[in-house]
């Protein structure tokens, strides 16, 4: 719901032009509203008939994203734009993994407005998970390739947590998955955004209850939950023989923050390297990006550097 600015004068005696600002820039990153055809596992791209490795690769977007628009890069201008989803341009990821089913997974991931949901990894983990259960009926272990970005990254830790616990109601998918690539997963949370500034924000704009908490919250450095999420998660990994391979790709640019919660230019890193990579193992791996944290999962050209690199990646899993 957008209000008139004079609500806000009216409502905050306090309330400064800046603040109007900060509510365009929160409104402008709502982006394309997420509609229920945009919810669930949608299929991009079959893999061939005539494959008989076949391996199904599935992407996960993160928060305040569309599940589709979270992986595209306009290659053209912005008066003529030209967006180019990596994951299904034809020379690009399903040329890199000639083998794969393609999917990318969505939901309803908006904190703030009218569209606003009260989700949480786990929530959004067990519907990912039934998603799964009912695409892979008969094929239950066919291997598993998990693409995550922010927020989705631990989303998948806690699919994965789930279905190891319990794998009866999960068949097949912990001891299929072959490999997970992160982009920005904050795993020590994302300390770049300042949450409070970013609920004030939005709190100006909106009502309480177009306000979500729940999901902003686990990535505040030192959460709780988010500390027991990716302990339990290694401990597992720890103690597997087959162990998962594990790809972290972390920001080398800073991102303007100052677009989201407010009207000054501040740049920082919004997930660290530190944060945003596990532990570095014989199946952990860590990779920079020549990017920010807002765009690199987006790639618009097979010969792009840092699309070379995720392809290299991709290849050695699947």
């Amino acid at each position: 719901m957008s209000l008139p600015a004079s609500y806000f004068f009216f409502k905050y005696p306090h309330f400064k032009l800046a603040h109007l600002y900060c509510i365009e820039r929160l409104t402008a990153a709502m982006g394309r509203p997420v509609t229920d055809d945009d919810i669930g596992l949608k299929v991009l791209r079959e893999a061939p008939a005539e494959e008989t490795q076949i391996i199904d690769i599935v992407a996960i977007h993160g928060l305040g994203a569309h599940p589709d628009d979270s992986w595209c890069k306009n290659a053209g201008t912005r008066e003529s734009p030209r967006w180019i989803n990596w994951l299904e341009e034809e020379n690009m990821l399903p040329a890199v993994a000639p083998n794969a089913r393609i999917m990318r997974y969505g939901y309803q991931s908006q904190w703030f407005g009218k569209e606003a949901m009260q989700q949480s990894a786990s929530i959004v983990a067990e519907r990912l998970l039934r998603a799964l259960k009912r695409k892979r009926k008969d094929i239950t272990f066919r291997p598993l390739l998990f693409v995550a970005h922010c927020f989705g990254g631990l989303v998948v830790l806690k699919a994965l947590l789930e279905a190891e616990q319990y794998p009866i109601e999960w068949p097949g998918v912990f001891p299929s998955t072959a490999g997970l690539i992160f982009f920005g997963t904050p795993f020590r949370g994302a300390g770049g955004m300042n949450q409070m500034e970013m609920l004030e924000a939005a709190r100006r704009e909106y009502y309480e209850d177009e306000v979500q908490l729940t999901a902003l919250e686990v990535l505040q450095p030192g959460n709780a939950y988010l500390q027991e999420l990716v302990d339990s998660f290694l401990k597992r990994m720890r103690g597997q023989i087959n162990k998962i391979r594990i790809a972290c790709f972390f920001e080398l640019k800073s991102s303007n923050v100052g677009r989201i919660v407010g009207g000054q230019d501040r740049t920082r890193f919004v997930v660290s390297e530190s944060s945003g990579c596990l532990d570095l193992s014989d199946a952990t791996s860590k990779y920079s990006l020549s990017r920010t944290y807002f765009n690199m999962n987006k790639f618009a050209k097979a010969t792009e550097e840092d699309f070379e690199t995720v392809a290299d990646v991709v290849k050695d899993m699947v």
